[in-house]
């Protein structure tokens, strides 16, 4: 429950002055950025989530690797997360304030899972549906293959779920067939 209070705590302060310097979207681009490279780089996970890993140290580390990078503001804000300790919320934070922006901003992530990699047309064209369907600005697709659903699409926004994958077909019409009673297909079962 904690790391929720505190997540929504900074997020809403950083979405405020944000959207008081206009560059809400910077800011979420950033933030996604930093976030990316520390979750491919253990050792750097390692040493900004240590307790014992002085905050200037940190701090220092930060300025190394995104020097010429992040803006001040961004700057400024993992700062104050060190020193007031709650650079270890970063996650929740980023989270938080991605859907904070999404929603100021009409933007919709939508994650799309094909057998095949999308064209760029037909994910432009899907973008083009989905948000005449929902009413967004703009949709932003997360694309993931996966060649166990043979074929179609299965689209994730939030909780809802669209499977229009050939996989989900031919469960559903399996499902269909094994619950038809087997004197209705006109087979006769041999009692020998």
């Amino acid at each position: 429950m904690m790391r929720n209070e505190v997540a929504k705590k900074y997020s809403q302060a950083l979405f405020a002055l944000g959207k008081e310097h206009n560059n809400l979207l910077v800011l979420r681009d950033e933030l996604n950025e930093i976030w990316q490279i520390i979750k491919q780089h253990d050792e750097l996970k390692k040493i900004l989530f240590h307790h014992r890993v002085l905050p200037e140290d940190k701090k220092e580390i930060l300025k190394q690797i995104f020097t010429n990078q992040l803006s001040g503001l961004t700057f400024n804000f993992l700062y104050l997360l060190i020193d007031k300790r709650r650079e270890y919320f970063l996650e929740e934070i980023i989270q938080d304030f991605n859907r904070l922006v999404n929603r100021e901003e009409e933007i919709a992530e939508v994650e799309v899972i094909s057998a095949i990699k999308l064209s760029q047309e037909l994910k432009e064209n899907l973008k083009s549906k989905l948000g005449q369907l929902m009413g967004y600005k703009k949709i932003m697709i997360k694309e993931s293959c996966d060649p166990g659903i043979i074929g179609g699409l299965i689209i994730k926004l939030g909780d809802y779920i669209i499977d229009g994958s050939i996989k989900k077909q031919l469960e559903s019409l399996e499902e269909r067939i094994t619950a038809i009673p087997v004197s209705e297909l006109g087979v006769e079962i041999d009692a020998n």
